[in-house]
Parts: structure tokens; C-alpha cells; sequence
């Protein structure tokens, strides 16, 4: 079977559902489908999903990715997934409902239509654990996110506050999830609040992240400095340069202040190697905001001879001395 482009097969079944995610006089509303497509990795075995054009409210678009182990993939092989070429359906079963998948696959990418199917226990089992009912909607998008009965166990068991259904629904939307709860729990980070959770994910502060600033030598930081040094770009990659160039130890406001005027790790090294190794910090942000560029000052000590001090460098600069 020749498998048809990913355009050309969306386009088609966008024409032939056009009136399926529209009101339809007389008739109920129907469950939650759209269109996925799909990527394998075969050196993860994992699979990128995408879902787009789901009527989660009428005449509103919405699309989101997520990558799952593909061993979460009920009646699709692997061999499929790298080699088939053919009509495929298989299910994705999380605690809300059951992902119900329809279309092709040709060597690693597929794409086609999908079904979600509500499992008329969860609503009982939220129940179970003080929550209220969630809608039809709400059913979905936990379910498309992934937000079951254990994170919101993990919740309770963190001692975080009792969020609402539409927090649920939030926190997955923004990736905060069963994996992101345990990855910052794992690090000694139990925020409290819900709404922390979200702000932090939201800025990039992940376990990943936590874990690289702890390695660089900065652990025990509170949420608030972690979110500050992401804002400000001070990344552990970029902590670790400016220790290649001998600035160690450095203090969060003098990372931050530093990466604030842009003198990155590569500048303080090359103004090491053209002899300023004892430059300070304020000296670093002072060449940096007189627009002092490693080429300046080698063209300034090829033209006299002998390395300029810091104030003559920027006094020449200054002057928009070139040569």
C-alpha cells in the first residue's frame, strides 16, 4: 500500500469530517476526535504525538504534542512503527479514557484520525478523593495530558493545596505532571501551591535544570532564586565557562548581574588569554558596556605594543578609536 503524504491524508479527512466537529441540528454532542500524527525513535523507543483540530469547544482549534514509552501504544508493533506501511489502529489508555487511533504509518511516521472515549469510572474516582465532577471537556483534556489518579494522590501526598478540576486541567497544559511533581520532590522542591508548580514549569525550571545549577555548586536555592537565574539566562552550562575562565564560586546576584550585560563565558576567557587574568567582575561589565571587544583590545596592544589597562581600553573605545 503506497502511503499518502501527511498533507495530502489530513486534507482528506479534514474534508470528510467538515461537518463533524461542527453544531449539527438535532443531534448530540459528540465525543472528543480530531487528527494525530505521529514520530517514532527507534534509539528511545519512544513515540511523538501530536493531536490537532480536536473540537474541545466549538469553532476552536487546539493542538498539543507529547512524547510517550512506545510500549504505551495498545495494537501497534514495532515493527510497524519502523517498517510498516499500512492501515494501523491501536489505543492509548490513561485513567480518564481510552485514546482510540485510526490511519497509517510508513516507517516511523503516521498520521490519521482519533476517538476518545471517557471512562465513566473516573468521575467516581475523583469523587473518592474530594473532587468535584468534571465535565465532558475536562475529562478529555485530563486525559489528553495525562492527569490520573496518581498525581493527584502524588498531590495530596506532597502536602500541596487542593486544587479545583480546572487546576488539574492547568497544571497538565503547562507539563506539570506526575514525572515533573516527582522530579522536583526528588530534588527536596515541595512548593506548596499549584499555581507555583505552573510558574515554575512555565519558565523552564526543570529537575534537569535544578540538578545542573547543584552540580555547578549551587544547591539549596529557593524557588524564587531558581526562577530569577533562568529568567536572567544563567544557565549551568553558562556558570561552568565562566569557572573555565577562573571565575568560581561567583554569587547568584553577580551570575545574574554579569549575564544581565552580556558578558559571557567566552568573552571573560579571551580577555584571559590576551593577558587579563585578574580582571574583576565589575571590570567584565564595565568593558562589556564600552562596547570593549576582544578585537579591539588585541588591535589596540598590536598598535602600541604593550597591553592597555582597563580605563585605557575604554577611554579608547570611548573615543571610537578603530585602529
Amino acid at each position: 500500500m503506497r502511503f499518502r503524504p501527511v498533507w495530502l491524508t489530513a486534507l482528506g479527512l479534514l474534508l470528510g469530517a467538515a461537518f463533524a466537529f461542527g453544531p449539527q441540528p438535532g443531534n448530540a454532542q459528540t465525543s472528543p476526535r480530531g487528527f494525530w500524527q505521529l514520530r517514532y525513535d527507534a534509539s528511545s523507543d519512544r513515540v511523538q504525538l501530536t493531536f490537532d483540530d480536536y473540537n474541545e469547544s466549538p469553532g476552536h482549534h487546539a493542538s498539543t504534542s507529547f512524547g510517550v514509552d512506545a510500549s504505551l501504544l495498545q495494537g501497534v508493533s514495532k515493527s510497524q512503527l519502523t517498517d510498516g506501511q499500512e492501515p494501523v489502529q491501536f489505543r492509548l489508555v490513561r485513567d480518564a479514557g481510552t485514546f482510540k487511533f485510526s490511519g497509517e504509518i510508513d516507517r516511523g511516521r503516521g498520521n490519521g484520525r482519533f476517538d476518545f472515549t471517557p471512562d465513566p469510572r473516573f468521575a467516581q474516582g475523583l469523587a473518592r478523593r474530594g473532587y468535584e465532577r468534571p465535565s465532558s471537556e475536562q475529562q478529555f483534556l485530563l486525559g489528553l495530558h495525562d492527569m490520573g489518579y496518581e498525581t493527584v494522590d502524588e498531590l495530596k501526598s506532597e502536602g500541596y493545596n487542593w486544587p479545583s478540576v480546572d487546576d488539574l486541567v492547568t497544571m497538565g497544559m503547562h507539563g506539570v505532571r506526575l514525572d515533573y511533581l516527582r522530579g522536583l520532590s526528588g530534588l527536596g522542591y515541595r512548593v506548596g501551591r499549584t499555581e507555583k508548580l505552573v510558574e515554575l514549569r512555565d519558565h523552564g525550571v526543570t529537575p534537569t535544570f535544578i540538578s545542573g545549577l547543584a552540580s555547578a555548586g549551587y544547591s539549596r536555592l529557593t524557588p524564587d532564586d531558581l526562577l530569577e537565574l533562568r529568567d536572567h539566562g544563567v544557565t549551568p552550562s553558562y556558570i561552568g565557562g565562566l569557572s573555565t575562565a577562573g571565575y568560581t564560586r561567583l554569587a547568584a546576584n553577580d551570575l545574574r548581574e554579569l549575564r544581565d550585560h552580556g558578558v559571557t563565558a567566552s568573552l571573560a576567557d579571551g580577555f584571559r588569554r590576551l593577558g587579563y587574568s585578574r580582571l574583576s567582575l565589575r571590570d567584565l561589565v564595565r568593558l562589556r558596556d564600552h562596547g570593549v571587544t576582544l578585537s579591539f583590545a588585541q588591535r589596540e596592544r598590536d598598535k602600541s605594543g604593550d597591553s592597555l589597562t582597563v580605563d585605557e581600553l575604554i577611554r579608547s573605545r570611548d573615543r571610537g578609536d578603530r585602529y
